[in-house]
């Protein structure tokens, strides 16, 4: 498969790689099961084990390229069994194009533009041929798309227990060397929780940042009352506070406390839109898998930069193969300057690498896998080609 650089899957590269190709050899494709070490309870359902697919796709040069693609129940639009055969699919049709360019790119409907729905598949697919071209250039992804790199980002030290943990836990954070903490919300009483939040910021003093997620649980009427209570608290910004996010620059105007997409980013088709209505909008809080392809969520990127709205890159419980590629995207999108929400390793019992990501001082090194730093006991191998 001959793949046109200048505008690969729908992404302009830098300069420095729009006159080189690449061709696919092979792909094999595993399923992973792994443990999560307890019950991990999410908003529309709650896991034991998280499920997804390992791609490995090869070129005729032996360099490699990793992807990961795992729905997650309750908020992706594709079930396991879509996803694998939706992913054989896609490979199988890669694997027998003779050239493959821009133009047949976009005809064969693997740009943003003509799809209708968000795909983790596509996501994962793309993720693979943008490290198998990294891998085959001895580059990072984030470098071969922004032509900078940190070899680092900070991390969110995520709160997720009950309320009488969030003290000692943000303290174990802070000693453990993180600058920045990320509190659910939304889940008991609205007062008990602005409390919460108010001692915490009272034993990590004024320099950590806080921020919070409330999944949208509150009408506007108790968003705003809680918005209120905690703005002394100087809450960096609080994710997805109502139901309805038309609501929330209404929300920012009643409270003065800044918000966060998240959810709302999975519904918008058009990554080109304008968030200049939403005052009080300060960041975008990225999922990549649920976002859908590379060049979509590389124009909400873009887009997010160019309207002083940080993109904040962040997990969906991928596995140690998916951390590691939403890593490099982070440490060239905000670098070692903005904390990202990676920090999601700990809740599994295993992985798909022999050595997981090592978190130290609240900071995640960037690297690049290769085939021999995976361990695929926990998988079964469903397509080779």
């Amino acid at each position: 498969m001959g793949l046109d650089a200048p505008n690969f899957i729908g992404i302009k590269l830098s300069p420095q790689f729009q006159n080189i190709s690449l061709e696919l050899k092979s792909a094999r494709l595993y399923q992973f099961n792994l443990p999560f070490k307890k019950a991990l309870d999410l908003k529309h359902a709650s896991l034991n084990q998280r499920e997804g697919l390992i791609l490995i796709l090869t070129d005729k040069t032996g360099h490699v390229g990793l992807g990961e693609i795992s729905p997650l129940p309750g908020f992706s639009r594709e079930t396991m069994g879509t996803a694998v055969y939706k992913t054989t699919m896609l490979v199988d049709r890669m694997l027998n194009f003779g050239e493959f360019t821009a133009t047949q790119d976009t005809q064969n409907s693997l740009s943003w533009k003509e799809r209708t729905a968000p795909s983790v598949v596509h996501f994962g697919v793309e993720s693979a041929l943008l490290g198998l071209l990294a891998n085959a250039n001895s580059i990072s992804v984030g470098a071969m798309l922004y032509g900078h790199s940190s070899n680092k980002v900070p991390l969110n030290g995520l709160i997720t227990g009950s309320l009488s943990e969030w003290v000692p836990a943000a303290e174990n954070l802070i000693n453990e060397g993180y600058k920045t903490l990320k509190i659910k919300v939304g889940r008991i009483n609205p007062e008990l929780e602005s409390r919460g939040v108010k001692d915490i910021r009272q034993r990590v003093g004024p320099d950590i940042k806080i921020r919070l997620d409330a999944n949208r649980s509150w009408n506007l009427e108790s968003a705003i009352e809680f918005g209120k209570s905690v703005y002394d608290a100087g809450i960096d910004y609080i994710e997805e506070p109502t139901t309805d996010p038309a609501e929330l620059p209404r929300f920012f105007d009643a409270c003065g406390v800044h918000f966060a997409f998240d959810e709302t980013l999975h519904g918008i088709i058009n990554p080109t839109i304008s968030f200049d209505s939403y005052t009080g909008l300060k960041a975008l809080v990225m999922k990549p898998t649920l976002i859908g392809c590379t060049a979509r969520f590389i124009t909400m990127v873009n887009l997010a930069i160019n309207q002083d709205i940080l993109p904040i890159i962040s997990s969906s419980y991928e596995s140690d193969v998916g951390l590691a590629i939403l890593s490099q995207f982070a440490a060239s999108i905000t670098g070692d300057k903005v904390a990202v929400g990676l920090d999601t390793r700990s809740y599994l019992a295993a992985g798909t690498t022999k050595t997981p990501s090592p978190v130290q001082d609240g900071w995640m090194p960037v690297r690049t896998l290769k085939t021999q730093d995976l361990d695929l006991s926990h998988c079964e191998l469903l397509y080779q080609s």
